[in-house]
């Protein structure tokens, strides 16, 4: 997995992540019952991000996924379904669209098999050496099924 990281002096670095992927067949990626999802690369922004300051201690996580449906039908999605954790912190819902180039609005929805690119903006912790990217699909009327998709940030 790629992560872009752009350093207070606006410098750009460019690392690859240790993935850990339990299948090679779907590497960066996972499969529910009605969508699939790709993760494409990952940014990291230390200072600010389009004109917005990130406060002291923190950074802006940028995931720029492909989401597909696999159904016949509509299915909606807000910000708050694809959530981060980060070091057992979490996890954390996408922040509010802040216009972002392709950033996703707080709320979409997909036409059956269409497929949409985009990205979700978080805010963690600028010493985070481990993230994990998470999607629940409830199952039944108590449980839920996890999604997820870890790494680990080269420090």
């Amino acid at each position: 997995m790629d992560l872009i990281k752009t350093r207070k002096d606006k410098s750009q670095i460019h690392l690859l992540l240790n993935d850990h992927v339990p299948n090679y067949a779907m590497k960066n990626e996972f499969q529910t019952s009605s969508f699939s999802l790709k993760l494409n690369y990952l940014e990291i922004h230390e200072d600010e991000y389009f004109g917005y300051v990130i406060e002291k201690g923190g950074v802006f996580l940028c995931t720029n996924v492909l989401i597909k449906n696999l159904t016949n039908e509509i299915l909606s999605f807000s910000k708050n379904d694809f959530l981060i954790s980060y070091d057992k912190e979490g996890p954390f819902e996408a922040e509010e669209n802040f216009g972002v180039t392709g950033q996703f609005e707080d709320e979409i929805a997909l036409r059956p098999y269409e497929e949409v690119k985009g990205k979700y903006v978080y805010i963690m912790s600028q010493n985070a050496k481990k993230i994990a990217f998470k999607f629940y699909e409830p199952y039944d009327d108590q449980n839920m099924k996890e999604y997820r998709l870890r790494y680990v940030i080269p420090q």
